[in-house]
């Protein structure tokens, strides 16, 4: 056990041998069973042993969850960008998880999903265990509609077409949309507003390996859809502000739903547009190459301990909408994100 816990990339340098004989005292080392191990017991090989290793120091993420709903089932926060929703790797105690069940005083909180650490947004938590497997099969199921905002750059030609004093209606604007962003092989052209009525449904086959960073693409049949609802251009005089000062950036702000659920989706939507996600540190960088060869080469990524907490990727999750599998209710929970507060 101490071998296991020494060698561990982040560990705490105190959870030493003393440490680890404390846990067999108290006796916190047990077999899948319940029971309590001791240090000199022989354990065959391919037995599962728990216990708990202390958590190595953790950079603090800033920001709270907010309370959005709660009952006796659910949960539901706006977690901050930069907050893992599960420990994992050197994320423990600054998981979205812990900090919930350390903030609200229920320790049998759980996620029913996961958001990306950088994003940011409505999460949903079970209160009781032995109603998550409902919830966790709605998502599975795609029973919940998720819907997202994203902030780019405005893309070329796009500012002076959605501009405030032009007449935007979505039968007469028609945007340039590039070669490749609806699917593999889809030609560049010119393309209505979407609208919830209307939307622009992009279909990409994505892969994404343990170990590579990024996902990329193939020309195989598509595993992943996300319909664009709606593009509002902001940060202009009169209009919303993204950063909040005085004289902003133009941006586009899309509305984002995505079908499916791959790893990092609508990261890599938007930077099939040729317009990354504000901050995105990852596919604000990746090359035309690595995005569609897995022997692509990797762009620099600072690591968590020199991340700018001041410029969180501007991607919400901005609602959630599902009936409720216990009561039947329609639920929608919206954010209290917005583009001001990126």
């Amino acid at each position: 056990m101490q071998h296991l816990i020494a060698t561990q990339q982040h560990h705490d340098p105190t959870d030493d041998v003393t440490a680890v004989l404390r846990r067999f005292n108290a006796g916190a080392v047990r077999l899948d069973d319940g029971r309590a191990l001791a240090p000199e017991d022989v354990v065959p090989a391919g037995v599962f042993i728990w216990f708990y290793r202390r958590p190595a120091p953790e950079r603090p993420v800033p920001g709270t969850l907010r309370e959005i709903y709660r009952d006796e089932r659910l949960l539901v926060v706006d977690k901050p960008p930069f907050m893992s929703t599960l420990p994992r790797g050197q994320h423990i105690t600054e998981t979205a998880v812990v900090r919930a069940r350390r903030q609200f005083g229920i320790d049998s909180l759980s996620p029913a999903h996961r958001l990306d650490r950088l994003t940011r947004g409505v999460l949903l938590f079970t209160v009781k265990q032995d109603v998550r497997g409902a919830y966790q099969r709605l998502f599975e199921s795609r029973g919940v509609r998720k819907t997202y905002e994203a902030v780019t750059p405005v893309p070329a030609g796009w500012g002076e077409l959605l501009a405030p004093d032009v007449d935007s209606r979505e039968d007469t604007v028609l945007l340039p949309v590039p070669a490749g962003a609806f699917g593999s092989g889809t030609d560049a052209g010119m393309h209505p507003v979407p609208s919830p009525e209307r939307p622009w449904v992009l279909r990409h086959h994505m892969v994404k390996l343990r170990g590579r960073m990024a996902t990329y693409l193939t020309d195989d049949e598509p595993n992943a859809e996300t319909r664009v609802t709606g593009i509002r251009l902001v940060g202009t005089d009169g209009g919303e502000t993204v950063q909040g000062a005085v004289r902003s950036v133009p941006r586009i702000v899309w509305t984002l739903e995505p079908h499916s659920g791959r790893t990092h989706q609508l990261r890599v939507n938007m930077r099939l547009f040729g317009t990354p996600i504000v901050s995105d540190p990852l596919y604000g960088e990746l090359s035309d190459t690595a995005l569609w060869d897995v022997d692509g080469k990797m762009p620099f990524v600072p690591s968590v301990a020199d991340e700018d907490f001041n410029h969180p990727m501007g991607l919400t999750a901005v609602a959630l909408s599902f009936l409720d599998p216990f009561t039947g209710e329609h639920h929608t929970f919206h954010s209290t994100y917005t583009p001001h507060n990126l």
